[in-house]
């Protein structure tokens, strides 16, 4: 079995869909920051320079770091675009380096003069506050290593919260009174922009990757994920404004700075607590209901492994990477494997199927149907080669296992032993075929006598009767030969009348218009019908349509309601006093189509020819009581 090259992936949670979505959001409105900051230089607009005077402006170089690290995390959003995103977190820590570098060493780069031009309003351009500079690097460090690697993905975290640190740092210092312009780290200035952006940076590189780390944990659906979520805002704001009113009670002078600080570690103590505390109702209620989706989940298997122990077919189901997760006990015996040992392996170790024939292997059902989505089946000739080297016949289809979003779930593969099938359909050929030889047998010798006493009959009367029925003979005999083509199970009408009608096809002579449906006659009707056909088509040749070299014959049958065949024998000829036979054809007709098929005929002497309907029902237990329930009342 050749193995699956490609994994089929489970959909994306929607709460994650929208973490990728709002962190795209978020990097198209850093870049569209950074370039109304290079507006604002370029068109010399102060105001987008420069929003609030408590803020220091954003320098040209700083406005395109933000550019790029907006443009960086879009990219990294979209998978076919996330190596442009690497290259541009690449190109950001650049930038940060060449920053730090003017601001520590007094290297000119010209980066400015290439982005502004000379202004009498605009502010003066100056070096870069170290603030933005380190969270360019932080930010460009975290874009390159994110989504490569364990490590590098812890990496790619650790530096965006440092990136929130350094922004929750700056606002609390500017909240508290530090607002020096360049105070030692980790006090360090920043514009309003720089601020926001680094801020909205973090954040949507953190939401950009919903499926582990800081953003996994907030949006988890459990019990530890709605505590969290909880918590984050009292974990985040109460100190900070808890902090404020303490060093508000200082300035004013009402307490000292130990009396603040101790202060300051009660209040957040317990604020914390109470806060803490709510959340413990939302936890137990959590909790219990979890409790009691465990049991409902127990109850379900147990009903599940039940129903499967209680199938009388193999089954096994996959999840959507064909690994498999379920096996009952019958798919454990034919298989060779216990659901144990089974239990994670790929469906292909576990089911081993070769065709009979060639001895290749078969593609299994189940992995075709987690491929196509639809329910498959193998072909006849699937030989299942369990574990110990059993060879077994097998019948098997496979279907895709759909969620209620129509999201794939993994495979069902139900399979079971037709090896007892296969030794009654031997013995059933077999039986067949020894009944076939008798009847020919039987046949044979009936056509032997008849062939005798043709050869001794001296009188033309003796002559003709016997060579009618050998022609009978031949009629029963081709009508077993349909019987055998079909192992009993029913005769071709139109292979019948086709045979029937052979001898007197002639291209220059009588046409004969053959017409409807290929349908299978019961092997009750075959003989009877088959007789019919023969005595109609011995009339016409000798009296009737047939025996005119003009004479035309239509055939025609269709299915009625019912389960009814509705037959029309319609001879046309230039016929003055067409014959009215009542010999041996007609009382068949009327004996065996009405008496032992319970059908209805209608025969017409017309005077362009024989003109015959028969209604034959081919379901004959139902017309057969039918039929009795009167007759018995009559002779009764």
């Amino acid at each position: 079995m050749a193995e699956v090259t490609a994994k089929l992936a489970l959909p994306t949670p929607r709460a994650e869909r929208l973490a990728v979505q709002v962190a795209r959001l978020l990097g198209l409105t850093v870049s569209a920051f950074g370039t109304l900051v290079l507006a604002g230089w370029r068109l010399d607009i102060p105001a987008l320079i420069q929003p609030l005077p408590e803020f220091g402006p954003m320098q040209p170089n700083a406005a395109l770091g933000i550019v790029l690290a907006g443009l960086g995390l879009f990219c990294f959003t979209v998978q076919m675009l996330r190596p442009v995103g690497r290259v541009l977190g690449f190109a950001v820590v650049v930038l940060g380096l060449i920053t730090l570098s003017q601001d520590i060493f007094g290297w000119e780069f010209g980066i400015d003069g290439a982005l502004l031009r000379e202004s009498a309003t605009a502010p003066v351009a100056t070096r870069i506050p170290p603030g933005i500079a380190v969270s360019f690097l932080l930010f460009g460090l975290a874009l390159f290593s994110a989504r490569d690697g364990k490590f590098a993905s812890g990496l790619s975290q650790f530096l965006a919260v440092l990136m929130l640190a350094q922004v929750l740092i700056m606002l609390a210092g500017h909240a508290y009174g530090v607002a020096t312009a360049y105070y030692p780290f980790p006090f360090t200035a920043m514009s309003l922009y720089g601020a926001i952006a680094t801020f909205l940076l973090a954040l949507g590189l953190l939401l950009a990757t919903p499926d582990y780390g800081v953003a996994g944990a907030i949006l988890e659906q459990s019990p530890a994920g709605e505590m969290l979520r909880r918590l984050l805002p009292g974990i985040l704001v109460l100190p900070l404004v808890i902090g404020w009113f303490a060093h508000q009670a200082e300035v004013q002078t009402y307490y000292d700075s130990a009396a603040t600080l101790a202060l300051f570690a009660v209040a957040s103590i317990v604020v914390l607590a109470a806060f803490a505390w709510t959340t413990i109702g939302a936890v137990r209620r959590a909790d219990r209901d979890r409790n009691e989706a465990l049991v409902e989940l127990r109850g379900q298997r147990e009903w599940l492994s039940t129903t499967l122990g209680s199938i009388g077919d193999g089954v096994i189901a996959t999840d959507p990477n064909g690994s498999v997760l379920i096996l009952n006990k019958v798919a454990e015996d034919m298989t060779g494997w216990t659901l144990a040992e089974a239990r994670g392996r790929p469906i292909w170790e576990v089911f081993r199927v070769i065709d009979e024939t060639s001895r290749k292997p078969v593609d299994d059902p189940a992995l075709k149907a987690l491929r196509d989505r639809s329910t498959t089946r193998l072909e006849a000739g699937a030989l299942l080669k369990a574990r110990d080297g059993r060879e077994i016949p097998v019948e098997d289809s496979g279907a895709p296992i759909l969620g209620s979003d129509g999201s794939l779930a993994g495979a069902v593969l139900i399979f079971r032993d037709v090896t007892e099938r296969r030794r009654a359909a031997e013995r059933q050929t077999m039986l067949v075929g020894e009944l076939n030889h008798r009847v020919k047998n039987a046949l044979a010798i009936v056509q032997s006598l008849v062939q005798a006493s043709l050869r001794q009959a001296t009188t033309k009367p003796a002559q003709a009767m016997a060579q009618t029925l050998s022609e009978r003979l031949h009629a029963l005999h081709r009508a077993h030969d349909l019987l055998l083509q079909s192992q009993w199970s029913g005769a071709s009408l139109k292979a019948m009348v086709e045979r029937e009608l052979e001898p007197y096809q002639r291209d220059d002579g009588q046409r004969i218009t053959i017409k409807g449906p290929d349908v299978l006659l019961p092997p009750q009707c075959t003989s009877i019908m088959a007789m019919t056909l023969h005595e109609l088509a011995t009339n016409a040749v000798k009296y009737g349509a047939l025996s005119q070299s003009d004479g035309e014959l239509a055939v025609n049958w269709k299915m009625g309601r019912g389960g009814r065949l509705l037959l029309t024998w319609d001879e046309r000829a230039t016929i003055l006093n067409p014959k009215r036979v009542s010999g041996f054809g007609m009382q068949l007709i009327d004996k065996g189509i009405r008496h032992n098929l319970g059908g209805e005929t209608k025969v017409d002497f017309r005077t362009t020819g024989l003109y015959v309907e028969l209604n034959v029902p081919l379901d004959q237990s139902q017309e057969a009581r039918a039929r009795q329930t009167p007759a018995t009342a009559q002779a009764s």
